[in-house]
């Protein structure tokens, strides 16, 4: 290699991932470097049952990961035992964070391992930090999963892994594949969906948007079995052609590895020349030999999600997506600006740190955390974790803006100026909003921004998101360059003229939300006004066996509407209205000169067992949904079922003969449903932590339920004439939830011109 592995970019790795494979749909990747030469392949005379020693470990769930950590040491000894004592014994673990620990904790196990990773009878599997949630973290977050858990895997146990294996994540994004492959793997390994859930083959290519194809195995039945299972594995768990299958052997969840009476009763089982031939494996051997079999060139290929497995992991545990989407959000801004710190400024990137905040966020998107599934007290170390990279992203990301600002020559500004930035790699209009005094000097208030060329920005003050009135919020929309500056001098005079409200969006005077939207020809987007809707939900915490939340129990009515702010950059309308113990606020925020009605809810909910939803009532024909997921648009079914998506959906669908769209977009919300034109959002879920059915609510303790208390999401409206790739959607969603960044400045020297 020409670079060391921690000294690897981003946009490297992906390259030499995607090379490094190569046409990996026309020869077999993992001939040369995973051949097994334990097995005598030609000697074969019946099928093959390969036995993978294996033991799933939730690092978080009912237990805290202070607990897993201790389970991934316990187990990882039982698995050198079992290696020791039975010839040919082979296991297979992912989840570099669980090296992680043991390298820490106990290095002469580690070395142990990796002698055996040498040995080819422990394989490493997946390599990402954990085995997230596949619906819910962002496609960078993917991409970080795969260059961190790599890069760990090439540096300490000296493999380069291409085999992805999330067995127990409850759903795989449509844009995986594409991910997979460019980040060097060829195979993938799940269980969820099962075969009640969606019809799958066994083995198939898997699509993904770009035409990338990794080849994957459907984990028969069981990712821990016991033994007893063999005899049907050996009836059920060959696809179609194949002479060569897996079987998952060893005691998880909790951990445990395989026990010696399940290598026992194999060993025992290997002597019946009924069954095929019971052979401990690996998955890379396992691999090689699907590869070099006649039925291979003829394997099914499925494109799109592999979805559904508990359609509840969406929307439950809203305060933890949030607090994700923020860490996600954050290092990328962050990571940015630093970069562009250090190459303008000589700024000193944080390289470490913000490696160690990646694998932070990354740990906390484990499947059950991020699905919202865990215990109670599993998301106080959530919170800590995230708030541990938050903390390394807003401290590196204002030291690296003030590096840049001291180098701008403000010599001539009389009074204070603010230093506007633009993290994302094109020109726009951006909100900027700090707190100052409106009249700092004593002698005239700010009533405007100026440029250095004489340019003029309107403002508007706001006031203070508590209930103090000494200190307001300047509020303004700037122009910026691509990932650069402006300065703008905080002046006094005349206000300058502001641009007019676009009215295109009608409050309603006697119901909840919005009444009317129309494109700029004037044609009514919508069916009746937005609304919201309480949902039954008795379900359990993953929603198991649920498609649906239709379940009406009635609807929060408005209480009462005024207008609380009207100036010339921002007019909020705020709407009151109560159901049942809760209460949920709606500001209406209209921006001049915008295309867009900005929804920010705070809700203090009181109920239980209820989901709260936004409903959008589209008036237009023959309707499509559109949906951001991680690495694709998905363009998916209007059944009302429920679905995962993340930073916007949009609804496509005609008027006459023209195409019209309706977009909503979020900054922390996961789940939607969409029946004919209704397109629904969920605002609030509450269940229990962790109760898994057939378990019962109790209510007679004190247990913790969900989202309760103040609750705040934000949303943005937009519609128009047009297909739905017209509005540049993801564009927008980056703009909406990166306001520019700022640095308030006074007069000094400096070498860079504003």
């Amino acid at each position: 290699m020409s670079k060391q592995w921690n000294e690897i970019s981003r946009r490297d790795f992906l390259v030499r991932g995607a090379v490094s494979l190569g046409a990996v749909a026309a020869t077999p990747a993992l001939a040369h470097p995973f051949a097994h030469t334990g097995q005598d392949v030609s000697a074969a005379k019946r099928k093959v049952l390969h036995i993978i020693g294996h033991s799933h470990i939730d690092a978080a769930w009912l237990w805290p990961w202070r607990d897993g950590s201790d389970t991934v040491l316990t187990t990882f000894r039982s698995a050198l035992n079992r290696i020791n004592e039975t010839p040919g014994f082979c296991y297979s673990h992912s989840s570099s964070a669980h090296y992680r620990w043991v390298e820490r904790a106990d290095p002469e196990m580690f070395a142990e391992i990796q002698q055996r990773v040498r040995d080819g009878r422990w394989e490493v599997v997946g390599a990402w930090p954990v085995e997230p949630d596949c619906n819910i973290p962002a496609t960078e977050s993917f991409v970080r999963h795969a260059l961190y858990g790599k890069q760990y895997c090439q540096r300490a146990l000296g493999v380069d892994v291409k085999i992805g294996f999330n067995p127990d994540s409850f759903g795989h994004a449509a844009g995986l594949p594409t991910i997979l492959k460019r980040a060097g793997y060829g195979y993938y390994v799940f269980m969820r969906p099962q075969e009640h859930e969606m019809k799958l083959p066994l083995l198939f290519w898997w699509e993904g948007p770009d035409g990338s194809r990794v080849l994957v195995n459907r984990i028969w039945r069981n990712y821990d079995a016991d033994a007893e299972m063999i005899r049907s594995a050996a009836a059920s768990a060959f696809a179609p052609g194949f002479d060569h299958a897996t079987f998952f052997l060893g005691v998880g969840d909790h951990g445990g590895a395989v026990t010696k009476e399940q290598i026992r009763e194999v060993l025992q089982m290997q002597e019946d020349l009924s069954l095929p031939e019971l052979r401990f494996s690996t998955l890379r051997d396992f691999f090689q030999q699907v590869e070099n079999a006649a039925a291979f060139a003829s394997l099914p290929v499925v494109k799109g999600e592999l979805q559904h497995h508990a359609r509840g992991c969406y929307s439950a545990n809203g305060e933890e997506k949030f607090l994700n989407r923020r860490a996600e959000r954050s290092l990328v801004e962050a990571e940015a600006i630093s970069v562009i710190a250090n190459l303008s400024a000589g700024h000193t990137y944080p390289a470490e740190q913000y490696a160690e905040a990646w694998w932070k966020v990354l740990f906390c998107q484990f499947h059950d955390m991020m699905a919202g599934t865990s215990l109670y007290s599993d998301y106080q170390d959530v919170r800590d974790s995230v708030g541990y990279a938050c903390e390394i992203a807003q401290t590196s990301k204002v030291e690296a803006l003030e590096a840049m600002a001291k180098r701008v020559d403000l010599s001539g500004v009389e009074e204070g100026a603010v230093f506007a930035f633009n993290p994302l790699p094109w020109k726009r209009t951006a909100l900027v909003e700090f707190y100052s005094d409106r009249n700092p000097s004593g002698k005239a208030p700010i009533t405007h921004l100026s440029s250095k060329d004489g340019s003029k920005v309107p403002l508007q003050w706001r006031p203070s998101a508590s209930m103090s009135t000494f200190v307001r919020r300047l509020s303004a929309w700037v122009e910026l360059p691509p990932c650069g500056y402006k300065v703008f001098e905080m002046a006094h005079g005349e206000e300058p003229a502001s641009e007019p409200y676009k009215e295109f969006a009608t409050i309603s005077e006697t119901g909840f939300g919005i009444s009317s939207l129309k494109a700029e020809d004037g044609a009514e987007l919508l069916a009746g006004p937005l609304g919201l809707v309480a949902i039954s939900d008795t379900s359990d915490t993953w929603a198991h066996g649920i498609n649906q939340f239709r379940q009406e129990m009635g609807r929060p009515m408005l209480a009462s509407s005024a207008v609380v702010e009207n100036g010339p950059v921002t007019r909020v309308t705020r709407h009151r209205a109560r159901w049942q113990e809760s209460e949920i606020v709606l500001d209406i925020a209209q921006f001049a000169g915008m295309d867009f009605v900005e929804l920010r809810f705070v809700i203090d909910w009181r109920e239980h067992e209820q989901i709260l939803k936004l409903e959008i009532p589209i008036s237009l024909s023959n309707p499509k949904i559109f949906a951001k997921v991680p690495g694709q648009v998905l363009e998916r079914g209007t059944n009302g079922e429920e679905e995962p998506y993340q930073d916007w959906g949009a609804v496509q669908g005609k008027i006459g003969n023209s195409d019209y769209t309706v977009a909503l977009l979020n900054n922390s919300t996961y789940s939607y449903d969409c029946l004919n034109g209704l397109f629904r959002t969920v605002l609030i879920r509450s269940a229990p932590y962790a109760r898994h059915n057939p378990g019962l609510v109790p209510h007679d303790d004190n247990n913790a339920w969900q989202d309760q208390g103040r609750q705040e999401r934000r949303f943005w409206l937009m519609g128009g004439r047009g297909v739905y790739s017209d509005f540049a959607l993801d564009r927008r969603a980056d703009e909406l939830q990166t306001p520019a960044e700022y640095v308030m400045d006074s007069a000094h020297h400096g070498v860079e011109p504003w």
